[in-house]
């Protein structure tokens, strides 16, 4: 694993912020983003004396500067790499300046107040989608993305990206709410795979994958609270074991309701990709614990766990999801 020095996430971070500012955004109230910074810049200031990890508030920062470099060096190799996506990716982000919460690695509330005001933060659900637009530009397809403000109002695909043999592959990516209890997940889950089959099935594509993404589900205190993990391979197993307790009831008690879905072969891959990532203590080369970003992806089988239907499709899927994955780990 390659471990990110602070001073070039800031790098990142602060190049995102010189987009935004390219966009127009001078004065915008960029919430999300620039609790990011500043947080990467507070660390950059206390590097000498960062004072106890384990103290929440300081834990805060690096997970809030860790989410934010992760998006920021994958937007930034686009934005300054792959100037003819500039055009459709603007839309995204500039809602990004809107979000008040930016980082795949941490949990967030469907609800918060802002003086006093309540508001929804559909925004910080979007942000997948810009995440994973920019991973398909990076791996050389070409994208499509709805426009978030003018969207088809979760009708089509959230990213459909062409590869170089001329398939369009659609990509309906969903983000599981905040719930207290694996079941719930696992319902939660079922409905939200339901719904991105009805929009693959729908959009003018070739084949299609369901992507979701974990981070509201996960316990990321209780990764942290876990201790320092020796390896990067060890801090994913932790995570696994995570998403397994919700894959448990859902094999259990709610794919069953997917059954018709695959029951033809249509455009969806028989399977699901769950993407989780979180910021944990782990332990560098020269034996000191360090805070350190942990992306993992599992792919679960559709529609059952005894009846996985493998296959062409199914390895073509999988083997395209996995090629994203690696730009996850590669890009930063």
């Amino acid at each position: 694993m390659t471990y990110v020095p602070v001073e070039r996430a800031a790098e990142f971070a602060t190049r995102l912020l010189g987009i935004f500012r390219e966009l127009g955004f001078d004065s915008a109230p960029l919430e999300g983003v620039e609790a990011g910074v500043i947080s990467l810049w507070d660390v950059l200031e206390n590097l000498a004396s960062p004072g106890d990890p384990h103290n929440p508030a300081i834990a805060e920062k690096y997970v809030s500067g860790a989410g934010l470099h992760d998006l920021a060096a994958k937007v930034v190799a686009v934005w300054d790499h792959k100037l003819e996506a500039r055009s459709f990716l603007a839309p995204h982000i500039k809602l990004l300046a809107e979000a008040h919460y930016t980082g795949q690695n941490a949990s967030n509330p469907r609800w918060d107040r802002k003086d006093g005001i309540a508001r929804e933060q559909g925004s910080a659900d979007k942000v997948i989608e810009l995440y994973w637009a920019c991973l398909c530009i990076l791996a050389d397809m070409s994208v499509e993305i709805d426009d978030p403000e003018a969207s088809s109002g979760g009708r089509n695909p959230d990213v459909i990206a062409t590869a170089a043999d001329g398939t369009r592959w659609a990509f309906a990516l969903k983000t599981l709410a905040r719930v207290p209890h694996p079941a719930t997940a696992a319902k939660n889950l079922m409905c939200n795979i339901k719904k991105a089959c009805e929009q693959i099935e729908r959009a003018e594509c070739d084949k299609g994958i369901v992507v979701v993404n974990l981070k509201n589900v996960l316990d990321h205190d209780a990764l942290r609270s876990a201790g320092t993990f020796a390896n990067e391979q060890a801090a994913q197993c932790a995570i696994n074991a995570q998403i397994s307790q919700i894959l448990e009831p859902f094999y259990a008690n709610e794919v069953v309701e997917l059954e018709h879905c695959f029951a033809q072969r249509g455009k969806v891959a028989p399977m699901v990709a769950l993407v989780a990532h979180s910021t944990v203590f782990m332990q560098t080369p020269d034996s000191f614990s360090a805070f350190a970003q942990v992306n993992t992806m599992m792919v679960a089988t559709l529609p059952t766990r005894d009846e996985p239907k493998p296959g062409t499709f199914m390895r073509e899927a999988c083997a395209l999801a996995e090629d994203l994955n690696r730009l996850v780990w590669a890009i930063k």
